[in-house]
């Protein structure tokens, strides 16, 4: 029996001593951007023995004796002990590691501190390093996008009979996630070549291959491309969200963050160094974060900027932005890798919520080189985005052999998933359900109703009124939109209407036709056709001001406007129309206007719009189109003269006009935005609704472009100069308040100003300050009304105070000298 004895023994040192050599392997990444984490310390705790993950995170260690804990720390992470028989059963050990909050801790002033040292050093390089605006420039571009639901509570998700039906889905919750769990539900990626060159300044993107669930607007797939604005880690501050943050890198960052000195690497046979940095104060837009610098250069290598909670920006809970460099073998540093990752939620914290994660890795780059120069030559646009015909053809080979990193599990289930969702019927009616209460309307295959909120209105001449609103979809035509509506006021017993037309020809919406016939109350709107201070909706009886009378102009207008749009940035549009306008009490009665025995007064008007707007973006909907303003000034000139005898036209004039609107950041200061305007009217016996007629407010909401505590009709001009300017200090001075310092709200101060006058025929035609209903003519002196406030109160409602400083408002009720208004904006 000894040597069978002799034998077991054997047997079991050597599994013994199998089990102590058996390794195991992992990666470690970043919880919420998913991004490696570098040379983190993974050790069994009883065992005592462990190692560092290499540069992407990886890491392989030998299993103990026993029972043990898997220990991984990192500074700046929240350390994460695992025990070994969950690392030993795990098919794919993936340690997601989360960031903690920056600790208070004594900060000691030396001169000796190394991160300051370090800090100092990136500074002082920075020129130097700086990914430069290369003469000519290309890489091959990979970006991908995708959207989580996050936060997901099983239990409510299957109480709700609304979404019982959609119950399916949480077999696809992300199983590694259990304590914050989520559902892939968008994903799209695209390859393309991407060029460059600095003089003439040139950006064209050839999307070679795109996959995409969810989104068809092709407008819209393009700016998901390599034009969206990323951030440039060097500069010293960022506009995220239309927010300002201050850079880590920046010169004046020492007055905005604590800085210290981690370790040091050798990453690929060179040097690098590991700094560290926190916010000094709460309450600021800055970064906790960490970055590598190279040794020789002082360059950036990898820097990763985190936000949690206290940034200022709404439904925002946190944001991680990661760019990467590389050199070439020319020595110059250019970014390799950029990835923002930010998690929304309209709601709460810890309540549902909405995680984008966006990336874009740049390969094969080449800089300088005349295949580049060929393929800018050619190109007449400053930027231009082209979509192969075969783009959305590639295969699953294709994919699989130029994507430069793989796709994740939860990013593989995200096409099937959402397929899934989009035929489901529940799906489909809760989608309408909320496009049609936050949008206004719903679509019935081909055509569409709404807006809801126009369908009932109340004022003083119709009493009663009712609308209802009919429109096709793109079902019926991707090219042709019509549209209309029919209303009835029951104390006038009158009905009202409009019905139009848009055509696009194909092509990039470069030509645009819109007849139009509308029958209607101008309804409050201005020149700038603000919308928001309109009376034909269901809110403005509500905020309507007592005292004082409304007051109508009748319309009856046959339009033809054409648009041409010669690239993004510029365009002219010409209209064509025929006017025949009526007048209500209070307002003086149409015939002392008119020029004819038939008291009408009639127009016909020709006219060019030519509209400059450097590098804004316009995203075309089948209804709107949606404007992405940049930082420039967008300009505007008009001119327009009557036709006298055309159509019973009666009248003779000619106007010119200037618009020039811009917003723009003033570093550390906030926003100003300013609207600039002017123009003449030559004329003589030109009646009141056809001379400009300064825009009023007559409701306690806030409106951008009209002078809020000026009636409406109460100054007219033939000649004119104005500017709106309003500084958005965001919280620089309220942040001065400790008490303030958590507190999203943000402070403004503004100025309204107009000069005007009046021609001599005009005022005797129009007899200013005579009969019933005293038109007013500013005489050459200037109107202005200064405000301040308080806005994003609540994350979505604005408080205006205002001032009537000169002409001094008239001892009438209805012309109050301060007044106080409100408004309300979905922003971040």
């Amino acid at each position: 029996m000894r040597p069978y004895l002799l034998i077991t023994w054997l047997l079991l040192l050597c599994g013994t001593m199998h089990a102590q050599h058996k390794a195991i392997s992992g990666k470690i990444v970043n919880r919420f951007n998913r991004e490696p984490v570098a040379f983190a310390s993974v050790y069994w705790k009883q065992a005592g023995f462990g190692c560092v993950s290499d540069s992407n995170g990886v890491f392989t260690l030998r299993t103990p004796v026993g029972t043990d804990t898997l220990v991984i720390s990192f500074v700046g992470y929240a350390t994460q002990n695992l025990p070994s028989a969950y690392v030993l059963n795990a098919p794919e050990l993936l340690v997601q590691l989360e960031t903690e909050a920056p600790r208070e801790t004594a900060v000691v002033k030396s001169k000796f501190n190394k991160g300051l040292r370090w800090w100092r050093a990136l500074v002082q390089h920075k020129v130097a390093n700086t990914p430069r605006n290369f003469s000519l420039y290309y890489c091959e571009l990979y970006n991908k996008m995708e959207l989580d639901i996050c936060n997901l509570d099983k239990e409510q998700f299957e109480k709700r009979k609304l979404l019982q039906p959609l119950a399916f889905v949480w077999n696809n919750v992300d199983s590694t996630s259990d304590t914050h769990p989520f559902i892939p539900v968008f994903l799209t990626e695209a390859v393309s070549d991407y060029y460059t060159s600095a003089n003439p300044a040139k950006t064209r993107e050839d999307i070679r291959a795109l996959q995409t669930n969810g989104i068809k607007n092709e407008t819209v797939l393009e700016y998901m491309g390599g034009l969206n604005q990323k951030i440039n880690a060097y500069d010293d501050y960022f506009i995220i969200f239309g927010r300002e943050f201050i850079s880590p890198t920046s010169k004046a960052g020492d007055q905005y963050y604590n800085y210290k000195g981690a370790d040091t690497q050798t990453i690929g046979g060179e040097k690098y160094f590991h700094l560290l940095f926190t916010p000094k104060h709460a309450g600021e837009n800055v970064f906790s974060g960490d970055c590598w610098l190279h040794s020789g250069t002082w360059a950036l290598q990898k820097i990763t900027l985190e936000t949690k909670d206290g940034i200022n920006i709404n439904f925002v809970q946190r944001m991680s932005l990661v760019q990467e460099y590389r050199r070439l073998p020319g020595g110059e540093w250019v970014v390799a890798k950029d990835k923002a990752v930010v998690s929304l939620s309209p709601f709460s914290k810890n309540k549902l919520s909405f995680t984008g994660r966006k990336t874009w890795i740049y390969s094969n780059i080449r800089l300088n080189q005349p295949f580049i120069a060929d393929k800018l030559e050619r190109q007449t646009k400053t930027e231009q985005v082209t979509v192969a015909d075969s783009a959305i053809l590639a295969g699953k080979a294709y994919w699989a052999q130029q994507r430069p990193e793989a796709l994740t599990v939860n990013e593989q289930h995200a096409a099937h998933l959402i397929d899934t969702l989009r035929e489901l019927p529940a799906f489909k009616r809760l989608s309408n359900t909320v496009t049609f209460v936050v949008d206004g309307h719903k679509q019935y295959g081909k055509i569409e109703i709404g807006p809801w909120y126009q369908w009932f209105s109340r004022n003083q001449l119709e009493n009663t009124r009712l609308r209802f609103d009919l429109g096709t979809t793109a079902a019926f035509s991707e090219n042709l939109r019509l549209y209309g509506y029919l209303a009835y006021g029951f104390r006038d017993a009158k009905f009202k209407g409009k019905i139009a037309a848009s055509f696009s020809f194909p092509g990039n919406h470069r030509w645009t036709i819109a007849p139009s016939y509308v029958h209607d109350l101008d309804n409050g709107r201005t020149r700038f056709h603000d919308e928001e201070i309109a009376t034909d909706n269901l809110f403005s009886q509500l905020l309507r001001r007592q005292h004082i009378p409304q007051k109508f102009l009748g319309i009856d207008q046959l339009k033809l406007a054409i648009t041409r749009r010669f690239s993004s940035d510029f365009s002219v549009q010409t209209h064509l129309s025929r006017s025949n306008y009526e007048t209500f009490h209070p307002l003086p009665p149409k015939q002392q206007f008119s020029l004819l025995t038939n008291g009408e007064v009639t127009n016909t008007e020709a006219g060019v719009l030519f509209r400059y707007a450097p590098g804004e973006k316009t995203i075309f909907t089948h209804r709107n189109q949606h404007k992405l303003k940049s930082n420039l000034p967008v300009t505007e000139l008009s001119y327009s003269f009557a036709i006298p005898d055309m159509m019973r036209s009666e009248y003779h004039y000619q106007k010119i006009g200037i618009n020039i609107s811009q917003q723009f950041r003033l570093p550390r200061w906030g926003q100003v935005t300013y609207m600039a305007y002017g123009g003449k009217i030559y004329g003589k016996q030109v009646p009141f609704m056809l001379l400009e007629i300064h825009p009023g407010n007559e409701i306690y909401y806030y409106s951008k472009d009209a002078f809020n505590l000026m009636n409406r009709f109460e100054y007219i001009s033939d000649r004119y100069a104005g500017i709106n300017l309003e500084h958005n200090f965001d919280k620089k001075l309220l942040n001065l308040l400790p008490f303030m310092r958590k507190s999203k709200m943000r402070q403004f101060w503004n100025i309204k100003t107009v000069w005007g006058d009046l021609g001599y025929s005009n005022r005797l035609f129009n007899r200013i300050e005579f009969g019933s209903y005293h038109l007013r003519s500013l005489k050459g002196h200037t109107y202005t009304e200064l405000g301040t406030g308080f806005d994003n109160i609540f994350r979505f409602f604005r408080i205006d105070a205002v001032w009537r400083m000169v002409p001094p408002a008239v001892s009438q009720p209805e012309v109050p000298a301060f007044g106080v208004f409100g408004s309300f904006k979905l922003q971040f």
